[in-house]
């Protein structure tokens, strides 16, 4: 009986041993810390004079897993080719300077190994982009069923495709939410991603964010800092672009509503949305991409130097690439380039959560 017991135990010490070393292996990271953000190039130096008016895109593309992203399926990978092939030809239509993008993949297991910036990239003509990695794990056993449906090795994050040179880029990572030492341990980092790009001599700042989903307290934190470090580079003259998915929605004023992060994170800024405010939420919504119901994907602009001339959101029906619409917007500049401020110093672009 004694050595049955001491068997069992051996085999279950030797099972848990392996549970830990496989949780240890699976949420490390492949990348060293100096390589979470990069500058990537991808043509010779671009021209950095400035057009008369700017168009930007904010698209969560979801991977370019579709509508399906989180759920237990095998995806073919022929899916992820058709769906890039599909946000290609929407890019082309409708050819913008900047891209703001989140949950895109820079290769691993659940995209076919295909590095989705570089692709779109290289295909659409871009020169340079900035790249913050905020989901990098060897192996991810999400979503929950049997290996197939895992999404295995993942890295994943947010980007800024460019038109124009991209002088200094820093990836800040938001306040996580309290969770479960083995979730937190495979969270997916919600980053506010900074880029200033040479906009005709002159600095324009993008502000590219991926707040918190579902823990309200903790979007609302991330909200006031993304706010600070908005009014930190306004307070300094240099024409910021707010854009990405809040996962939440811009209410009036009087709105019933426990859900403050739009109000605490436009606190205090001129900062407007690109589209108008439409009568009903449904009118301008970006999600789910197949009937909008959630406006949570948003372009904000400092009316002191751009005018927005034309909005568009396209959702890609009816097999959209995304779970999300994308959003694009024309802004006239006013005043031109040539009248901005003088872009140096710039203000520090990196978030202290402890400050």
């Amino acid at each position: 009986m004694k050595r049955a017991l001491r068997i069992f135990g051996s085999i279950v010490g030797v099972l848990l041993l392996g549970a830990v070393l496989f949780f240890l292996w699976a949420s490390s990271g492949r990348l060293p810390a100096e390589d979470l953000a990069q500058t990537r190039t991808y043509a010779p130096a671009p021209d950095s004079t400035a057009p008369d008016t700017l168009t930007v895109t904010t698209y969560n593309i979801g991977y370019l897993s579709g509508l399906r992203n989180n759920e237990p399926v095998v995806r073919p990978d022929s899916l992820f080719f058709a769906n890039m092939d599909q946000a290609v030809r929407f890019f082309r239509t409708t050819n913008p300077d900047i891209v703001g993008f989140q949950e895109i993949d820079f290769g691993g297991a659940r995209v076919a190994d295909v590095h989705q910036l570089d692709t779109l990239a290289t295909r659409l003509g871009y020169p340079t982009a900035a790249q913050a990695v905020n989901w990098d794990e060897r192996y991810l056993p999400f979503p929950y069923g049997r290996p197939a449906v895992n999404f295995g090795s993942t890295l994943s994050g947010q980007a800024v495709l460019s038109r124009f040179p991209i002088r200094r880029h820093v990836r800040n990572v938001l306040p996580r939410p309290p969770q479960w030492f083995v979730r937190d341990a495979f969270y997916l980092d919600r980053l506010a991603q900074a880029a200033v790009v040479d906009f005709g001599g002159h600095p324009l700042a993008i502000i590219n964010v991926h707040l918190e989903a579902f823990h309200v307290g903790t979007r609302k934190e991330q909200a006031r800092l993304v706010n600070d470090l908005y009014r930190r580079l306004a307070d300094s003259d240099v024409p910021t672009l707010l854009i990405g998915d809040f996962n939440s929605r811009l209410r009036r004023a009087d709105a019933a509503s426990k859900d403050e992060t739009m109000q605490l994170l436009l606190d205090g800024t001129d900062l407007r949305s690109a589209v108008a405010d439409a009568p009903k939420d449904t009118a301008r919504a970006t999600y789910p991409a197949n009937a909008p119901t959630q406006r949570i994907d948003y372009i904000f602009y400092p009316p002191r130097f751009f005018s927005p001339t034309d909005a568009q959101r396209w959702c890609g029906t009816p097999n959209p690439p995304s779970d999300h619409c994308a959003v694009t917007a024309s802004l006239r500049l006013t005043p031109s380039v040539d009248e901005w401020p003088p872009h140096e110093p710039l203000p520090s672009l990196k978030i202290d959560p402890d400050e």
